[in-house]
């Protein structure tokens, strides 16, 4: 995933064509994600739009507050049925500002590997993100990223940590899902970014 460049609380965040297919109620924690919700911005790519009226951003002491709750649940990582269909291969088809933009993301277990590519600054770059992905709510997980190479590539750092609400047709195909991720820890939707992916199927002989 690219980190944006500018804070999310001066940030806009494909929620209507995904809503209708929104993960059911099963819980992971027995509690749904708490948050002040605001209808979603259109987000045709992953680069953050001013808004025209800024949002306060969330301060450190709520963040810290929030970020001790989330890896206390993280830790139980009960995950419902339908989120063990994360485990495999996916490829990012949204949109993106950054020239020849492409990212693999991969999942086994409660670990992740993302591999990322483009021209963020007109020249190429290759990068790779590694670290955990584990279940806090019925459809929210918690990222902890453990190893960037080359450090700081398309926004990315060790020790980055930040919630995303897994959305789409889990329960369906499983082919597809939306990550809508709040690097900034302000849960309002409209605080959020989000990043769309289909599932890589192996080649047919």
């Amino acid at each position: 995933m690219i980190r944006p460049r500018l804070p999310l609380a001066l940030a806009g965040a494909l929620i209507a064509s995904v809503a209708a297919m929104l993960l059911g109620p099963t819980g992971c924690s027995g509690a749904e994600p708490k948050s002040d919700e605001v209808a979603p911005a259109s987000a045709a790519d992953r680069t953050p739009k001013p808004t025209t009226k800024r949002q306060r951003p969330v301060d450190k002491e709520s963040r810290d507050a929030l970020l001790r709750e989330y890896k206390s649940l993280a830790l139980k990582n009960q995950c419902p049925k339908r989120l063990w269909s994360l485990d495999g291969d996916w490829r990012f088809i949204g949109e993106s500002k950054t020239p020849e933009y492409r990212e693999v993301f991969e999942v086994r277990g409660d670990r992740f590997v993302n591999r990322l590519a483009g021209k963020p600054d007109g020249k190429a770059v290759e990068a790779t993100v590694e670290g955990s992905i584990r279940c806090t709510h019925a459809s929210r997980v918690l990222f902890e990223v453990d190893r960037v190479e080359p450090a700081g590539a398309f926004g990315n750092n060790k020790g980055d940590t930040y919630p995303c609400d897994v959305l789409g047709d889990m329960k369906g195909s499983g082919d597809r899902f939306l990550l809508q991720c709040y690097f900034e820890w302000d849960m309002r939707s409209s605080a959020s970014l989000e990043f769309e992916y289909e599932r890589i199927k192996p080649a047919t002989p």
